[in-house]
């Protein structure tokens, strides 16, 4: 375990925010601390665990990234992986927004690729050659089934990726973001591989939204201790002002308000050793068609957001 200071601020000034439990341990007996620096406002996992043991709390569960490799036949997972598919192609349209190129000459690197899914969509459908095509994933699992399955260029570390393309038009971080312990190595070192007028396009579950305050402790998204950060735009501003980045567009991303409250009221009613039945299922519906349309109405507030980024002075 290891206890770290504001990556924003460098200040070990923090107060209490939220306990918070791990999903996967229903007694509710795993708890973790959530803390809000004092000088930046960031909400963070304070103490967590250190890069050696996070790998624990990833392999040792049924997460979500991972479900892949174990062959699972349970309908929930089926479930999940069949969603996801259909939702690549609404992915990639965002990922694509804003292209300064044509597809044949655009370049992309996706961190935290898992399968290579995405990456092998924007190639088969979108017209990206595979050589401009890279990702970064560090389960060596997963990242063998990528490269088997596409043949695609898939690394272990962003700091390995120093092959051709030198630099990319578009660097994708797909809820990625909140899991890298090395915060401001890795944004610094994807500002050297983006070309000057590329853009960072990244997707973070948003702390300020409704169904977050609805669920407080139970929200899905806090996910301890595999989230290490929350950001709300304000805190991410903050961050990549430090890189000399700035958001130039964000936008919420609607699929994942269903996802958030179905598993936030699942977790809700295993804290409180109650069933999740029907009546549960159609309550976390109706709570994620309100969520939906507040963060339809006012992006700020979406689930999830979308965050286009740029270098501050890109000429």
């Amino acid at each position: 375990m290891e206890t770290v200071s504001c990556p924003i601020s460098g200040s070990t000034a923090f107060s209490s925010y939220l306990q918070v439990p791990d999903r996967f341990y229903s007694s509710g007996k795993a708890q973790w601390q959530l803390v809000r620096s004092r000088a930046s406002g960031l909400i963070m996992l304070n103490p967590r665990p250190d890069g050696s043991e996070i790998a624990d709390h990833y392999r040792n569960q049924p997460y979500d990234p991972y479900i892949h490799t174990a062959n699972s036949s349970t309908l929930r997972d089926q479930a999940y992986l069949a969603a996801r598919s259909a939702l690549l192609g609404y992915r990639a349209a965002i990922v694509m927004k804003y292209p300064a190129k044509t597809p044949a000459k655009l370049s992309l690197l996706e961190i935290g690729c898992s399968t290579g899914d995405l990456l092998n969509y924007l190639h088969d459908k979108k017209g990206i050659p595979k050589e401009n095509l890279a990702g970064v994933e560090p389960d060596v699992e997963t990242r063998k089934i990528a490269r088997k399955r596409f043949n695609l260029n898939i690394y272990s570390s962003i700091y390995k990726v120093n092959n051709s393309p030198a630099k990319f038009d578009r660097i994708v971080l797909w809820h990625t973001l909140e899991h890298i312990h090395t915060l401001n190595e890795t944004i610094a070192y994807a500002v050297k591989k983006l070309e000057h007028e590329g853009l960072l396009v990244i997707a973070l579950p948003n702390p300020s939204s409704f169904d977050a305050k609805h669920y407080r402790e139970n929200w899905i998204a806090w996910d301890a201790p595999r989230h290490l950060y929350h950001f709300v735009p304000e805190t991410l501003e903050k961050l990549l002002d430090t890189h000399k980045l700035k958001i130039i567009k964000q936008q919420p991303y609607l699929p994942d308000t269903l996802y958030n409250t179905i598993n936030s009221e699942k977790l809700r009613c295993n804290m409180q050793c109650r069933q999740f039945h029907a009546l549960k299922m159609s309550k976390a519906v109706l709570t994620a068609i309100t969520a939906a349309s507040i963060g339809t109405l006012w992006p700020i507030l979406g689930s999830s957001l979308v965050y286009f980024v740029q270098k501050t002075n890109p000429a």
